[in-house]
């Protein structure tokens, strides 16, 4: 009895291990990206933040002249109209830099700017000035889009695993809901299941679930009693192959007894999804409906266009939607853009994460468009094949 429970300790804590050793790869890039961020945001805040603003009295000047000469415009009794055209023309000479001063450098802003440079979503709203400033933003977007775009394919890969995982389980219980009203409607069907969850034919044959060739090999001597019956289903033999060859995690030992094994296809990296070298590899078979996938982004976008005006008043109506669409994309025209420091963290969490998500779209969809364009090309090439047989 002791030796049971020291076994199941042992087992659980294999286990444990197991599974923190398939998450610490993503752990561990995660919070290489964060810690990257906080480094940079602590860099430029010393370097923009600290400095003094070379072009502060050039635009204090520039205010200056505007206000003399619509006074003295005003005092020499110029109509309204002529006071405008002064003042649009002298506006021409604006510079954009002016705006641009040590103060909006501050934690959470060079945090915001950092993420706006390795997600390369640029909005243009907050840059460096001094040459310092320019060459290290140089330097950390080098290092930095690299890392993010691992990050991306990383978190992608695994949300596509999850989110396959989840419309197959959702799939199958929706099938299994199906078949038990078929059966309570039918009940001449010509198989039993029992409580153990295997399903009895009326030729004998038994198939349990999870199907897997352990089991079939277990089950040799049936399998040899009914040799001439289960001949004529070879099919089932290659599913049953196939399915184990997906769901195993070590290498299958090749057999010559069982040459059929090397003329099969490779399997998917099943394991990919814990190890670098795997990193954007297709790991199972990904088989999500693309209306699905469009949904998924399409709410994203929609939940953050419903909360941002929480935290941003002066984004509302349909200008909400649109920010974060072309925020998600990494479009980032520029011309909205948020304003508060105090939540630009959460414009940032909402970047990365919808950048993820688009990448688990494309992951989850690119086979599908790939199947499509190849039955556009095929499609195509027979219309002109019977054009000039005509």
């Amino acid at each position: 009895m002791t030796v049971s429970v020291e076994t199941d300790v042992l087992h659980e804590h294999g286990r444990r291990c197991a599974a923190f050793e398939r998450l610490f790869p993503h752990l561990t890039l995660c919070c290489a990206l964060v810690a990257y961020t906080m480094l940079g945001a602590f860099i430029f805040m010393l370097v923009e933040g600290g400095s003094k603003s070379s072009t502060e009295d050039e635009y204090r000047n520039f205010l200056s002249q505007i206000v003399e000469m619509v006074q003295n415009d005003t005092n020499h009794s110029c109509t309204l109209n002529q006071i405008i055209d002064k003042v649009e023309r002298q506006m021409k000479e604006f510079k954009l830099i002016w705006l641009q001063s040590p103060s909006r450098w501050d934690f959470l802003g060079s945090v915001f700017f950092c993420c706006t440079v390795f997600t390369t979503v640029g909005y243009g709203e907050i840059y460096p000035v001094t040459l310092l400033g320019k060459v290290l933003c140089i330097i950390y977007a080098m290092v930095g889009i690299p890392l993010m775009l691992l990050v991306l394919l990383d978190v992608g890969d695994f949300l596509a695993f999850v989110m396959s995982k989840a419309y197959n389980c959702a799939h199958n219980l929706f099938k299994k809901w199906l078949w038990w009203r078929t059966c309570r409607r039918r009940p001449w069907s010509n198989r039993r299941t029992l409580d153990n969850g295997t399903f009895v034919f009326r030729h004998g044959g038994v198939i349990r679930q999870p199907l897997d060739i352990q089991q079939v090999l277990k089950s040799q001597a049936d399998v040899r009693h009914h040799s001439i019956h289960l001949h004529k289903n070879k099919d089932i033999f290659e599913k049953l192959l196939a399915r184990d060859n997906l769901m195993r995690k070590d290498p299958l030992l090749r057999s010559l007894s069982c040459p059929e094994l090397d003329q099969m296809p490779k399997p998917p990296s099943g394991f990919a999804i814990w190890d670098f070298s795997g990193l954007g590899n297709v790991m199972e078979d990904l088989d999500v409906p693309f209306l699905l996938i469009l949904f998924i982004v399409f709410a994203y976008i929609c939940f953050g266009g419903i909360i941002l005006p929480l935290w941003e008043p002066q984004i509302e109506g349909f200008d909400s939607y649109y920010f974060c669409f072309i925020t998600v994309t990494t479009i980032g025209f520029g011309d909205i853009t948020p304003k508060d420091p105090k939540c630009f963290w959460i414009t940032s969490v909402f970047t990365v994460v919808g950048m993820s998500i688009m990448s688990m779209a494309f992951k989850l969809s690119q086979n599908r468009i790939v199947s499509f364009y190849q039955y556009c090309i095929r499609f195509i090439g027979r219309a002109n094949t019977d054009v000039e047989k005509k």
